[in-house]
């Protein structure tokens, strides 16, 4: 059996991932042993991690579709068809079972071969408002799957499952590391050496520049009474570097402040006493350890998602929103003392997180996907 899984940015491509491993796993259940996945995107994302999984990387041409003016308007749609003919060859080539597609621009190429060649299409919605790409896909999807049951009615609902979002097993706790964490509230046990709480920050894989810098204006008070871990993104390094170097020179704290680009983040969530992010799908992994979090929602994402998104974390009792617009110095601090410094309430989050994440969700799609490929295969 062969799986195509396919999807744009760093938001998609963690998901798949999680599908992927519980694909190979349900495949070895069914006692499939010639199970192959390939991945077919415009980039990689992360090379070493598709190598370790032992899944095949193909590159596909892609043209994003913005509402905006710009020249590359004109030209995106070209490398789009063109990304459509290449897909088609590769399609052709591997001739999968199933294509598994997370959506964004990446993604079209090959979910409209797949579709040409009659190769059975599962689709997977990770925001709470469906972008352009994934409602386009559904239509030609035998499958629809949402991280949001709001996002249900984007689609066809005799054909859509609300899943949850899928998740990277070492991104995951165990029952025991979140009964740890809960007791160590109750306990007021502190993870750290230095017995000062965790903050997480988390700027995304491209890095936010408003976060990034408002971190940076309170960053001198913050490390007076906790560590501040910092994902500040590529894109952003050089310049957080400077700053952090000028705004912490002499200070005695500036040990308990720590930043590094993009990468895994699994490592810090175990630790993590409260994280501040944007509206994406950290949030289901926040979730999954319990960790409550102020969220700094994008305000002109597609579809208004990451407004949508954090508001219904909000509701439920998970988070705290600052809006873009909000977002000043002595707001953040004193959101961050309000959750941090108030032991009912941040209990009162933790445990929301805890009972509001569903688990489950790779497993649940990848068995749909085993299920679809073996009807395929007769």
């Amino acid at each position: 059996m062969r799986v195509v899984l396919t999807g744009a940015g760093g938001g998609h491509f963690y998901p798949l991932i999680a599908v992927a491993e519980k694909v190979e796993k349900e495949a070895q259940a069914q006692k499939i042993i010639d199970a192959e996945i390939f991945f077919l995107s415009d980039k990689e994302y992360d090379k070493q991690l598709l190598e370790r999984k032992k899944i095949k990387f193909v590159k596909i041409p892609a043209g994003k579709l913005r509402l905006y003016f710009s020249l590359k308007n004109f030209l995106d749609p070209l490398k789009s068809i063109f990304g459509f003919f290449v897909a088609l060859y590769h399609l052709f080539k591997i001739y999968p079972d199933v294509v598994f597609a997370k959506g964004g621009y990446a993604s079209m190429p090959v979910v409209f071969a797949a579709k040409f060649l009659f190769i059975p299409i599962i689709v997977h919605e990770s925001d709470s408002a469906s972008g352009r790409s994934n409602i386009l896909a559904s239509k030609l999807a035998k499958r629809v799957a949402v991280s949001y049951v709001d996002a249900a009615k984007y689609f066809n609902l005799k054909k859509t499952a609300y899943t949850g979002q899928p998740i990277m097993q070492e991104y995951l706790p165990t029952k025991a590391q979140i009964e740890k964490k809960l007791l160590d509230t109750k306990n007021e046990i502190i993870h750290s050496e230095n017995q000062r709480k965790n903050i997480l920050v988390i700027g995304g894989s491209q890095g936010s520049e408003i976060i990034n810098n408002t971190v940076l204006e309170i960053l001198p008070e913050l490390l007076e009474k906790y560590n501040v871990i910092h994902q500040v993104g590529d894109n952003n390094l050089k310049a957080v570097e400077i700053a952090s170097e000028v705004l912490l020179k002499n200070n005695p704290n500036r040990q308990n402040y720590f930043y590094f680009p993009f990468g895994q983040l699994s490592k810090y969530y175990e630790s993590a006493d409260l994280c501040i992010t944007r509206a994406g799908s950290t949030l289901f992994e926040l979730s999954a350890w319990g960790i409550p979090s102020i969220i700094i929602p994008i305000t002109n994402s597609n579809n208004n998602h990451q407004m949508n998104n954090a508001y219904i974390f909000e509701k439920a009792g998970c988070s705290v929103v600052i809006e873009e617009i909000n977002l000043k110095r002595n707001i953040l601090s004193n959101t961050i003392e309000n959750i941090l410094e108030n032991k009912e309430k941040y209990l009162k989050l933790q445990l929301n997180n805890v009972e509001n994440f569903k688990a489950g969700a790779a497993e649940t799609i990848a068995e749909e996907i085993v299920k679809i490929g073996i009807s395929h295969n007769y």
